[in-house]
């Protein structure tokens, strides 16, 4: 057992109370680091896990990898009986995994039934076959021949993204008992196993419900956003219990955690307002805290002992409006924040904030008080509610007018780190549909979106300060995420000088110097377009990417220079 994991099993079991600035974890989740989309219930995209820092290349040993089936997700581990098992949604299986001697063994498999007449299972070396054909398209530039690799491939590639996002899984839960939960289309899936305490126990055949048609805007949808129809978006689990989703079209629902029944259903007075992220909970109002955010509006609703949703002040729920901006033409969703709420401030010494980056085409960094807000506070100039603490243009470094985002804000301690991830360049139109092509091209024929910032709270005296800007890095439509022991901050994208040449980059968090780097080269297997970057519990980079479940290993890559003069 590597230093690493026995720190970790020695963080789980010392009451999280004692850390002043962590999050408390949802007595109904897995006990494990991540166990969510976000990493957390206040969906920080952080972790107390250290990354190696070091400059490294990829080399043919440096990772494992199980391919995905077309497009997979959702990934979670956990420490069994001294075993290290992982869960992973592929695309359209659930498999099982214990990671032993440097490799992954499959323990279960779970297949589920693919309503696409052309589609085709293809087993893993056709997969890998089907990474190095892409790799060999993207080296030439060939935006052509990819287009049609990606068409006339049998697991449907060139739709992979809008598959998933039609019948798969998107947000995810890991609950206490192991069981992977997932919002599916018009439902939810939910995968145990036998014996949630045996690491070799098998999977059970999954629950699977379908919400019932009325609480779907389908025409709401369509005409708003980027998607032809209505389907459940986010998800999260109540401190006292109780699964939440949303929908697009902007329903939100709480449900029974075991058989998923029905317990109350809200929609805001709002005719015009959609739900495009997932939620951040808290152990807050008796657990019953849960934050959201509209195309209009950040809202802390209230869930109680019986599991009805309430959005009265009486309650401890209120509503605070920002911009909302206008409905870019590529790159988001709908109008309204890109971000999925998230929480900051969790002792008594910190301003208790929930944060996000509204919709203005240069996005605001936005911190609504989560609770009380101060007797003596008076309404910040140009904002548009006493709610929120402070408001701050996004700087990155860029000189575009458009500066935008459907990532959500990484924050650790009184860090908030932003990525600009909307293309703002007017773009030749692609040889194929399909968010799959987009997310292999960017960074290789199409630029990337470019510019990161970091910012931090000042508890004192209320407000944002700027500590840095990288305009020489342009990121991917990857989630980043901080580990606080390392301090640094990890992305996976380019350098905007330097198209071509992949990297997984870790900037750190007071000079946004980069400390640490992995060049990747072309390989589509490293691409991490549409999931969010993490680590596993020995602190080495593992996560789901467009071609399946990576694990990397620097001991076993090549050491090089730093790869930029920052």
């Amino acid at each position: 057992m590597t230093k690493v994991t026995i720190c970790i099993l020695f963080l789980s079991i010392i009451p999280h109370s004692i850390f002043a600035k962590v999050p408390q974890r949802n007595p109904y989740l897995a006990d494990v680091p991540n166990n969510q989309g976000h990493w957390n219930d206040a969906a920080t995209d952080s972790t107390e896990l250290a990354v190696p820092r070091g400059h490294f290349q990829m080399t043919d040993n440096g990772y494992e990898i199980v391919p995905s089936d077309a497009l997979g997700i959702p990934a979670y581990t956990a420490i069994i009986d001294d075993t290290q098992v992982h869960w992973y949604f592929a695309g359209y299986s659930m498999r099982k995994l214990i990671f032993q001697n440097g490799t992954f063994k499959q323990i279960d498999r779970v297949d589920l039934p693919v309503p696409f007449k052309n589609y085709r299972s293809m087993a893993r070396e056709e997969r890998l076959e089907q990474a190095t054909s892409i790799q060999s398209y993207l080296e030439k530039a060939d935006e052509k021949g990819l287009a049609e690799f990606l068409k006339s491939s049998p697991n449907r590639l060139a739709s992979a993204v809008e598959d998933q996002v039609g019948i798969g899984v998107l947000y995810s839960l890991f609950t206490k008992d192991y069981a992977l939960i997932g919002s599916n289309a018009h439902g939810l899936i939910r995968f145990d196993q036998d014996d949630p305490n045996d690491p070799f126990s098998k999977l059970r055949p999954p629950l699977r419900v379908t919400l019932p048609d009325h609480l779907f805007d389908n025409e709401k949808v369509k005409r708003n956003t980027i998607f032809p129809a209505d389907v459940v978006f986010g998800l999260s689990m109540t401190f006292n219990g109780y699964l939440v989703v949303n929908t697009l079209g902007g329903t939100i629902l709480t449900l029974d955690r075991e058989n998923f029944e029905i317990i109350d259903v809200y929609r805001s007075s709002d005719k015009g307002e959609l739900y495009t992220n997932s939620f951040a909970t808290s152990h807050e109002l008796d657990g019953g805290a849960i934050y959201v955010a509209s195309n209009k509006a950040m809202y802390r609703l209230v869930v109680n002992a019986q599991g009805k949703i309430s959005d009265k002040e009486d309650d401890g729920a209120w509503r605070a409006e920002y911009d909302p901006g206008v409905h870019l033409p590529a790159g988001k969703i709908a109008d309204g924040t890109g971000a999925t709420p998230t929480l900051m401030g969790f002792s008594d010494q910190e301003d208790k904030l929930v944060v996000i980056t509204d919709g203005a085409k240069q996005m605001r960094l936005v911190a609504f008080w989560r609770d009380q807000i101060p007797v003596d506070w008076k309404q910040r100039p140009g904002t548009l509610s006493r709610r929120i603490a402070d408001q701050v243009k996004v700087n990155t470094g860029s000189i575009s007018t458009i500066i935008q985002s459907e990532q959500s804000v990484a924050t650790y301690k009184d860090y908030a780190f932003i990525v600009s991830g909307v293309q703002t360049e007017r773009q030749k139109s692609y040889e194929v549909r399909g968010s799959f092509n987009r997310g292999l091209l960017i960074g290789v024929t199409r630029n990337p979106p470019p510019g990161t910032s970091m910012y931090q709270w000042n508890h004192k005296t209320h407000n944002w300060k700027h500590l840095w800007a990288r305009s020489d890095i342009g990121t991917l439509a990857t989630v980043p995420f901080i580990s606080g022991p390392s301090n640094m901050v990890i992305v996976d994208g380019y350098f905007t000088k330097r198209l071509g040449e992949a990297f997984h980059l870790g900037l750190d968090l007071d000079s946004g110097e980069t400390v640490m780097s992995i060049a990747t080269g072309l390989d589509p297997i490293f691409n991490g377009t549409y999931t969010g970057i993490k680590c596993d519990l020995d602190g080495s980079l593992m996560y789901t990417t467009m071609f399946g479940l990576v694990r990397f290993d620097v001991t076993k890559m090549k050491s090089v220079s730093k790869p930029d003069s920052n």
